[in-house]
């Protein structure tokens, strides 16, 4: 029996998403608006389509300007939702609202370097497994007997037969077959992700973190309210300086701007731009390999001096993110940037 699942899902995986990304998630929840809503789409603007017409148009889904697309129908008491080129059912934020009473389970697809299939039920945590990794003890988890061992039966080297896998596992838990009829079925309803559920302030894995304690972040945290935005800013800086180990006169000047400690006359960040701009040319000089992650932190830093502060801002939590950044700071980072995108946003 486990012989013809395998043989079922590596054709459909080998014939519909063995080139493109391709999230596909179910839930029992059976409200359709409901479901449309909690991916950021508008269930009253919908269209008949199919998934393979869906793929067509999100071809190109990276040029700016086009939205991601749900092609969303019903499978025996679960509705199905799958993203041609798209993530959102990866989302624990996505997977909570779908599973707040019943269960939900998504599978991505050649997603950038990963595959994951993901479960939650009834609101709480999501169990998600990177099937590329050890993922023994997490499919544990699932309400599926032999999770481990279907799992192990597609071998570490074959990618195609470990997602056909993922989608055997997914037939156990919602008892349906994905079939390529289905896929085919123009009875689908097309809808746009126009707007999506916001990121948790604090991720799910950083819920018991210990920098929750700290202070500072905690303030933040309590207050997000625009006036926080050079309190933020300020912080990003700041980690991002001490996880790179950036000691310079002109860094320390700029901190003390940027916190508010010191003259933050436009003369006076002019010129400790100036000085930041200085050095960061001596470290793009650097033959060595230790100036890598000063440089890195030379750069927020310059982005953390720009006079305008919800642009500055936006620049130094998108550069903060690839910093040379131990585990605390971060989870700050994380916790911060989504700070800012959400008073931003």
């Amino acid at each position: 029996m486990l012989q013809n699942d395998f043989a079922h899902y590596g054709e459909l995986v080998s014939a519909w998403f063995a080139e493109d990304s391709t999230c596909l998630t179910w839930s029992d929840l059976p409200d359709f608006d409901a479901v449309a809503r909690a991916f950021g789409a508008d269930p009253g603007l919908g269209e008949a389509m199919n998934v393979e017409d869906a793929q067509i148009e999100q071809h190109g889904a990276d040029i700016p300007g086009v939205l991601p697309v749900l092609v969303v129908g019903v499978v025996g008491r679960w509705t199905l939702v799958v993203e041609p080129n798209g993530a959102e059912g990866t989302r624990p934020e996505v997977l909570r609202a779908l599973s707040a009473e019943g269960r939900a389970v998504s599978v991505l697809l050649n997603g950038p370097d990963i595959d994951l299939l993901s479960y939650a039920a009834t609101g709480a945590p999501a169990i998600i497994c990177d099937l590329g990794a050890e993922p023994s003890k997490k499919l544990a988890a699932l309400p599926v007997a032999d999770a481990a061992s279907i799992m192990a039966a597609a071998g570490d080297d074959d990618r195609l037969a470990r997602q056909a896998a993922a989608l055997v596992l997914v037939e156990r838990i919602t008892g349906e077959r994905l079939t390529e009829e289905w896929l085919l079925d123009t009875g689908h309803v097309r809808l746009l992700v126009t707007s999506p559920l916001p990121d948790d302030i604090i991720p799910e894995q950083y819920r018991d973190h210990p920098i929750l304690r700290d202070p500072e972040i905690s303030a933040v945290v309590r207050d997000l309210s625009p006036v926080t935005i050079p309190r933020i800013r300020y912080l990003l800086v700041r980690l991002v300086v001490q996880g790179s180990n950036l000691d310079h006169p002109s860094v320390e000047e700029a901190l003390a701007i940027l916190s508010g400690d010191g003259d933050d006359a436009v003369d006076r960040r002019i010129q400790a731009r100036r000085r930041v701009w200085a050095l960061r040319d001596d470290l793009r000089n650097s033959p060595h390999p230790q100036d890598a992650p000063r440089l890195h932190a030379a750069e927020v830093v310059l982005h953390g001096l720009e006079s305008d502060l919800a642009e500055s801002s936006r620049k130094v939590a998108e550069h903060a993110y690839m910093g040379y950044l131990a585990d605390a700071q971060k989870a700050a980072v994380v916790i911060l940037g989504n700070c800012l995108h959400r008073i931003l946003d």
